[in-house]
């Protein structure tokens, strides 16, 4: 029966990538003594037997290391950080970012915490667990807060809330026996509305107070309400508007097309003289402003510019604008390769999905304008035994549909990946062969 159970949970081990539980993980360290927390990052802290940084999931890298500071940035998956008693550590908290701390802690030498930029650091756990270091500083600005469900335990403290910041603890217990030197000491001091409780507080055993509060003003119930509303509302404000971001792009499209006699068709291609090969000859480039910029969701417009070379199957190709309806014409010369070359000032306007740092996919419409000159029309080239002769033909130019309006449906991982766009107007004027051009390729 035990052999079973070991078996069971053997492969119960193997099998937690699989169903999603895989944990990446990397000792830290000693020589890290800072530990900083931006965009958004979560972290908890426990004790534990050796220093070492959890994340769920498949993490390619645990933060970035400078010196002695390890940074952690913005994550969708949950990090932990265990510490071994005894350590020295420094965490700074900033851009909305969170920290916990849970658990019972031995003793620490020094901690240092500084909570700035809407951040939030907290200590919780069960009855008996308390938070202990020789010297313990606590430092919040800029509307963040610090706060405490358990005793904190210290020879040396020092306490400072300043710009509307709050510090509030369930309880401060000062030792001077853990003091460096043996000499206890504590400082509480704020400023610019910032406030701080230190609970019920007591120094070297020995009840002081059951709760005081350095405000620094009166009506504190009051502000306290206001901070708190005002820094809930300006996280709110700011996740919203910069979680997974949108930027303002550049899109270069460029890969194959074709044409056909319906929308959509052009895979198919046209029969007759205006059959065209599908090559490689159709680049895009636009920029995109973000309009509206949510999670998961981005409206852009933008401006851009579509070149196409299209190349004829018939080597010599003329415009008939006496058929019925007109269209494109073989010529006399077999010796000869033609093609027609569009340009067209497109305003896109894109619906993009997902993430952009990861999968998203992206549903636009090209309205625009079909541009005309001396880059556009009827390109031939005849090839003689003596020479080359290159043949510009602008007699298409004047039906060419002024008016463009292309579909174009894109899914990318990160900044690649792949499009299909299709005209929703014909190419040419009313009175002319329809045909609706189709494109596919590589977005960037």
């Amino acid at each position: 029966m035990k052999q079973t159970i070991k078996t069971v949970a053997a492969m119960a081990t193997l099998m937690l990538p699989a169903m999603g539980w895989a944990q990446s993980s990397q000792l830290l360290s000693d020589n890290i003594t800072e530990i900083r927390l931006e965009d958004y990052a979560a972290l908890r802290v426990m004790q534990g037997d050796e220093n070492r940084l959890t994340v769920s999931g498949n993490a390619h890298q645990l933060g970035t290391y400078k010196g002695s500071r390890l940074t952690l940035k913005e994550t969708d998956d949950e990090a932990t950080l265990y510490l071994r008693p005894g350590r020295t550590m420094s965490f700074n908290t900033q851009d909305f970012s969170a920290l916990k701390f849970v658990g019972n802690f031995s003793m620490m030498d020094s901690l240092n915490l500084h909570a700035e930029d809407y951040s939030r650091i907290t200590y919780s756990g069960n009855d008996g667990d308390t938070l202990r270091a020789r010297r313990m500083t606590m430092k919040c600005e800029d509307y963040s807060h610090i706060t405490t469900t358990q005793p904190v335990q210290y020879g040396v403290g020092r306490y400072t809330a300043i710009d509307y910041s709050r510090i509030n603890l369930s309880a401060t217990d000062m030792r001077r026996e853990l003091a460096p030197e043996g000499v206890g000491d504590e400082l509480f001091s704020n400023s610019d509305f910032g406030r701080i409780n230190s609970g019920r507080h007591t120094v070297d055993g020995e009840l002081k107070s059951e709760r005081v509060e350095y405000d620094g003003y009166e009506a504190i119930d009051f502000m306290d309400r206001v901070t708190s509303t005002m820094s809930d509302m300006a996280r709110q404000s700011k996740k919203k508007a910069n979680y997974h971001p949108w930027n303002t792009e550049f899109d270069l499209a460029f890969g194959w097309h074709n044409w056909g006699g319906e929308i959509g068709s052009g895979f198919g291609g046209v029969e007759g003289v205006s059959a065209v090969s599908t090559n490689f000859h159709n680049i895009q480039l636009a920029i995109n402003i973000p309009v509206v910029n949510v999670r998961g969701f981005a409206l852009k417009a933008g401006l851009g510019l579509d070149w196409d070379r299209y190349n004829f199957t018939t080597p010599e190709v003329t415009f008939d604008a006496t058929a019925d309806p007109m269209t494109f014409a073989a010529g006399a010369s077999t010796d000869a390769t033609s093609r027609l070359k569009t340009r067209s000032v497109v305003v896109p306007i894109k619906m993009e999905f997902g993430n952009p740092k990861k999968w998203h996919f992206s549903v636009a419409a090209l309205p625009g304008l079909n541009w005309s000159g001396n880059n556009t029309g009827l390109r031939r080239k005849y090839d003689n035994p003596s020479s080359t002769v290159k043949e510009k033909d602008f007699a298409v130019n004047q039906y060419f549909n002024p008016y463009h309006l292309d579909v174009r449906v894109a899914v990318q991982y990160k900044g690649m990946g792949l499009y299909v766009q299709a005209a929703t107007l014909p190419l040419l004027k009313d009175g002319c062969q329809e045909l609706y051009p189709i494109k596919f390729g590589i977005i960037l």
